[in-house]
């Protein structure tokens, strides 16, 4: 099955498992509004030269953070110019999450109190969160990270049994994947760093404006699509936030449709 085909599969398996599915009873809940902490801090980004990455980024540049993004050699830097002469200009980490070496380099040379996860991952490898999470949260941890904040999946590990009737099974590969991602996630529960895991799904695309109604909740059971630029806000949000820590959210935005497909 070709890619835009299984795109299209799954926006249609969701929009009617959401059409017959509200929002459910939601838990602990966290919305964008970012800590007003004024204290410098040490960011790592990984992926941040993504889509998602760059709004996180982005939001990040408007605080007084420290910077640094990891990225291969070849990733897209346009756009990351200083805002101000007086502004942090962003460090760069070059290397391969894949390479252990080069996630030691990292940390061996600078100590982060938050690092970001925020990669998408093109290649197709079904153990990739497997391979890149034990030596980051190994890292992490002998570092004194403060906060890893994880984005994945929805349906992720066992998440997965609260969807069991969206028809998954009909895309190729993706219970593999959704396995990997459930994977990563529990190497960094069980790596002693405080987390935050945020699962997302449809995403709308980079154009569209946050709508500022996003929220992040413990209610695994929720599904809707949500904006990139909400997104980078909710991941913020939970820096220096002791409501979000050692948690797993999904994100819930009902104000928006289920996208076209690509």
């Amino acid at each position: 099955m070709a890619d835009n085909s299984k795109r299209r599969l799954v926006a249609a398996l969701v929009a009617a498992f959401f059409s017959s599915h509200g929002p459910g009873v939601r838990a602990t809940e966290v919305s964008s509004t970012i800590s007003t902490s004024d204290t410098p801090k040490t960011v790592l980004v990984l992926g941040g030269t993504g889509q998602l990455g760059r709004e996180i980024v982005g939001e990040l540049r408007k605080t007084s953070a420290r910077i640094t993004i990891f990225t291969r050699e070849h990733s897209d830097r346009t756009g990351f110019a200083p805002i101000s002469p007086t502004h942090r200009p962003i460090e760069w980490v070059t290397g391969d999450l894949l390479n252990t070496a080069d996630v030691d380099r990292v940390f061996a040379v600078m100590t982060f109190d938050v690092v970001i996860n925020a990669v998408r991952v093109e290649d197709g490898d079904i153990h990739f969160y497997e391979k890149i999470m034990a030596p980051l949260a190994y890292n992490a941890s002998k570092g004194g990270t403060r906060l890893f904040i994880h984005h994945g999946a929805v349906g992720a590990g066992s998440n997965i049994e609260k969807f069991r009737t969206l028809g998954w099974e009909r895309v190729p590969g993706i219970f593999d994947r959704l396995k990997d991602q459930g994977i990563g996630e529990e190497l960094l529960r069980t790596s002693g760093v405080p987390y935050v895991i945020i699962r997302n799904a449809r995403l709308y695309p980079s154009t569209h404006a946050a709508t500022g109604k996003a929220v992040l909740t413990e209610d695994d059971s929720v599904l809707t699509p949500m904006t990139r630029a909400d997104l980078a806000r909710l991941t913020l949000a939970c820096i220096d936030n002791p409501t979000c820590i050692n948690k797993t959210f999904h994100v819930s935005d009902p104000s928006l449709a289920w996208p076209p497909s690509k």
